[in-house]
C-alpha cells in the first residue's frame, strides 16, 4: 500500500450543483432502479433463451457460435449492470453501510460491467464482418470462417480483453478510514501515487479507442453489406428472365444467407445506436473536468448516465426479439420449445 493515501469518497448526488436534487434522484431511481432492472432480470432470462436456441440449432455453424458467445457477454454486462443499479441509486445514503458510500461497493461491479460491454461489441464487429465476407466473398467466406475459427476468435476475445480489469484495479486499494463525526470506521477505496498518469492512458484506451474502434467497424461493414447487397440487387434485375445455368451465381447468397446478414445487421445498427451516449458521455468527461465525480457539474453526469445506462441495459435484452423477428430457424426451435406460443403467434 502507497503511504501517501488519497481518496475518492463521494455520494450518489452532489450537495451543490446545477440541478434540483429531487430531479436528479427521481431520474435515478426511475431509470436505473425500476427500468432498467426490469428490463435487464428479462434480458438475463431471454439470453439464456438464446443459448439454449442455438445450442439446440447446433453450434457447427460460425454465426450460431458468436452469436451464442454474444449471449454470455450480454447475461455477464446485464448481472453487473443490476447490481451496480441497485448499489448506485441515491436511496442508499439514507441507510448506515459498512462502507463509506454504495458507490464504493458499486466501483468493484462497474468496471466487470464495463468489460463484457466492450467484449459484447467485439464480438458483434466479429460477426460483422463474417457476414460481410459472406456478402463479399460468397464461395470462400465457408473456407475462411470455419467453426474453429469462430470459436478461437470469440475465445480471444474474452481472454485479451481481460486486460481492461487490470489498470483500474492496479491503481486502487480498498482500506478502512475512521470518520470521528460518526465514531466509526468504514471501507472506502484510496488512489496510489500514479493513479492519475495510469488512468489517463487508461481512460484513452478503453472510454475512446475501444468503443470508437469498434463503432467504426461495425459501421464500414454495415455500410459494405447495403452496397453489396444493392449492387447484386441491381444484377439479379438485369438477368430476370435469362436462364442461370449454375442455378445460382457465384455473386449470389443463399436465401438462409441473406437472413443472416440482415439479421446481424440489425444488431449492429441496435448495438451503436444505445451505446453511442455512453461512448460520448465518456469522451465529454475527457474534456470538461467538471462532470467528474465531485466536480460541479457531477449530478449532469448523474443524469445523463442514468438514460445511457438504460440504453446499454436495453442493447443487451432485445437481442431475442430481433432473432425472432429475422430468424425462422430460431422461432422454429422456440417453438418446439413453447408450442403454446407458436400456435398464437
Amino acid at each position: 500500500m502507497s503511504s501517501n493515501k488519497s481518496t475518492n469518497n463521494f455520494t450518489v448526488v452532489v450537495k451543490a450543483g446545477v440541478i434540483n436534487p429531487t430531479l436528479v434522484e427521481f431520474l435515478m431511481t426511475f431509470n436505473i432502479l425500476i427500468c432498467a432492472e426490469v428490463i435487464g432480470i428479462v434480458g438475463i432470462v431471454a439470453n439464456f433463451i438464446n443459448i439454449w436456441n442455438f445450442k439446440k440449432q447446433g453450434l457447427h455453424d460460425s454465426v450460431n457460435i458468436s452469436l451464442t458467445a454474444l449471449a454470455v457477454s450480454d447475461i455477464g454486462a446485464l448481472f453487473f449492470q443490476l447490481v451496480v443499479n441497485v448499489l448506485f441509486n441515491p436511496l442508499w445514503r439514507r441507510v448506515q453501510l459498512p462502507f463509506y458510500s454504495s458507490t464504493v461497493l458499486a466501483m468493484i461491479f462497474f468496471y466487470p460491467h464495463g468489460y463484457f460491454i466492450r467484449v459484447s461489441g467485439f464480438i458483434t464487429a466479429f460477426a460483422a464482418f463474417e457476414r460481410c465476407l459472406c456478402v463479399v466473398l460468397p464461395m470462400d467466406v465457408k473456407r475462411i470462417m470455419t467453426r474453429n475459427v469462430a470459436v478461437v476468435v470469440n475465445f480471444l476475445i474474452f481472454v485479451v480483453l481481460l486486460l481492461y480489469l487490470y489498470p483500474e484495479h492496479s491503481v486502487v486499494y480498498y482500506d478502512w478510514l475512521f470518520i470521528p463525526t460518526q465514531n466509526r470506521s468504514v471501507i472506502t477505496f484510496f488512489f496510489r501515487e500514479d493513479f492519475e498518469y495510469v488512468m489517463t492512458f487508461t481512460n484513452i484506451i478503453n472510454d475512446l479507442f475501444m468503443p470508437y474502434i469498434t463503432y467504426v467497424s461495425l459501421i464500414i461493414c454495415t455500410m459494405i453489406i447495403v452496397v453489396q447487397l444493392k449492387s447484386k440487387a441491381k444484377w439479379r434485375q438485369s438477368v430476370t428472365g435469362k436462364v442461370i445455368s449454375s442455378g445460382l451465381s457465384k455473386t449470389e447468397l443463399s436465401i438462409k444467407d441473406k437472413k443472416a446478414v440482415i439479421m446481424l445487421t440489425v444488431v449492429s445498427v441496435i448495438y451503436v445506436t444505445c451505446l453511442t451516449p455512453e461512448c460520448v458521455l465518456m469522451t465529454v468527461i475527457g474534456f470538461i473536468q467538471d462532470m467528474k465525480v465531485e466536480g460541479p457539474l457531477w449530478d449532469l453526469f448523474l443524469i445523463i448516465y442514468s438514460f445511457s445506462s438504460l440504453l446499454e441495459t436495453i442493447n443487451c435484452s432485445v437481442s431475442i426479439l430481433v432473432y425472432y423477428n429475422m430468424s425462422t430457424k430460431y422461432r422454429e426451435t422456440l417453438h418446439m420449445w413453447f408450442p403454446k406460443l407458436g400456435h398464437k403467434l
